[in-house]
C-alpha cells in the first residue's frame, strides 16, 4: 500500500476502488502510459480504462480544461485555496494523487482534480492525471458533483450551481422552485434559498475580498445582502475603502480576517445604526436597531392580504 501524501487526498470520487491496487502504485511512481480500469460513474457494469499521462508544467492551460459542469468556480481557485496541498506539490513537483480526466472535443476535461490542477500551476510542477476517452456525459456529471467530497464549495458556489439547475428545471417546464430545486440537489429547501440568494446578491469582486471563498457562510452572507439591500451607495463604498484598512494586511488568521471584513461591509460609520436580524424568510424581515431596540417589520405585499392588514392593525393598535 502507497504512503497517504499530504498532497493528495486520498478520497476518490467513485465508490468502488480501481483496479487491484494499480492506483496506489501510481501514487508513488507514475509512469506515462500505465493502464488501470474502473466502473462508469453513471453504471457500474461498464469499464472506463484509464491511461496515465504526465502534463508538463508548461502545457497545463493548453492541454486542460476544468469540466463545465464542475461546481468549483475556478477564478476563486488562488493559493490560500489550495494551501492545503500546495506545500507539498511544490516539494515534490507534481499531485501524487492523479486527477481524473475526459480525452474529449480536443482537450483533457477535469472531472476530479481542479484544485489540484491550480495547486500544479502555482507550484510550477508537473500534472498527473489518468485520462480516457470512454467517459460519458453522465459520467461527468456524476464526478462534478462527487469530487467535492474533500472540500464542499463555497455557498456562493453552490449557489451558482443550484441556480443553473433552476435553469433547467424552467426549460424542462417546471417552476424552478426552491423546493423542485431540492429534490433534484437532495438537500434542504432553505440551504437551497440562502444559496442561491448568495451567488444572485453578493458581486464576485466582493466574494474575492474574503481570503477563500469558503470564509463566506450563510450569517456573513445574509449579513451582505441585509446590507447591500438597506444602504446600496453605503455598502458600495465600504467594498472599495476596504483595501485600504489596516487588518486587509495585518498578521491574523484567515478566520478572524473574514469576520472583520464581514463587520466592515455591514456597518456604515461610527453614528450609524446596526440592526440585527430576528426572523428573516422570503416574505418578512423582522429586524431590532442594536442601538435603541426599535423594531422595524417589512413585509412583502405579495403576501399582505387585507384580512392580514387589519389584523395587523388590530395588533399595533392595541399598544401603548
Amino acid at each position: 500500500m502507497a504512503r497517504k501524501r499530504k498532497n493528495d487526498t486520498r478520497m476518490d470520487p467513485f465508490a468502488t476502488a480501481v483496479e487491484g491496487s494499480s492506483l496506489d502504485d501510481l501514487l508513488d511512481q507514475a509512469k506515462v502510459g500505465d493502464v488501470v480500469t474502473m466502473p462508469a460513474p453513471s453504471d457500474p457494469n461498464k469499464t472506463i480504462v484509464l491511461t496515465c499521462q504526465i502534463i508538463p508544467f508548461s502545457e497545463i492551460e493548453s492541454r486542460t480544461c476544468v469540466y463545465g459542469q464542475n461546481r468549483r468556480e475556478q477564478t476563486l481557485l488562488g493559493e490560500k485555496a489550495v494551501a492545503d496541498i500546495l506545500p507539498a506539490i511544490e516539494k515534490d513537483k507534481r499531485n501524487l494523487h492523479p486527477a481524473l480526466c475526459w480525452e474529449h472535443n480536443g482537450k483533457l476535461q477535469v472531472l476530479s482534480g481542479s484544485r489540484r490542477r491550480k495547486a500544479c500551476m502555482l507550484a510550477k510542477a508537473d500534472y498527473v492525471v489518468l485520462s480516457s476517452a470512454d467517459f460519458s456525459d453522465e459520467d461527468a456529471k456524476v464526478l462534478a458533483v462527487s469530487s467535492d467530497q474533500y472540500i464542499a464549495p463555497s455557498l456562493w458556489e453552490l449557489g451558482q450551481a443550484y441556480a443553473a439547475t433552476k435553469q433547467r428545471l424552467v426549460a424542462q417546464g417546471q417552476k424552478g422552485s426552491y423546493r423542485e430545486i431540492a429534490a433534484v440537489e437532495g438537500v434542504s429547501h432553505t440551504a437551497i434559498a440562502d444559496a442561491i440568494k448568495a451567488f444572485e446578491s453578493i458581486p464576485v469582486d466582493v466574494l474575492k475580498l474574503y481570503p477563500t471563498a469558503n470564509h463566506l457562510g450563510r450569517e456573513a452572507a445574509k449579513k451582505l445582502i441585509n446590507a447591500k439591500s438597506d444602504s446600496p451607495e453605503n455598502f458600495a463604498e465600504r467594498v472599495r475603502a476596504l483595501p485600504e484598512q489596516s487588518f486587509m494586511t495585518e498578521s491574523m488568521s484567515d478566520e478572524k480576517r473574514a469576520l472583520q471584513i464581514t463587520k466592515f461591509l455591514t456597518t456604515f460609520g461610527e453614528n450609524s445604526s446596526r440592526v440585527e436580524s430576528i426572523l428573516e424568510n422570503d416574505y418578512v424581515k423582522l429586524q431590532r436597531n442594536l442601538k435603541s431596540g426599535d423594531i422595524t417589520v417589512k413585509i412583502d405585499n405579495r403576501v399582505l392580504t387585507d384580512k392580514r392588514l387589519e389584523q395587523l392593525q388590530k395588533l399595533l393598535g392595541s399598544y401603548n
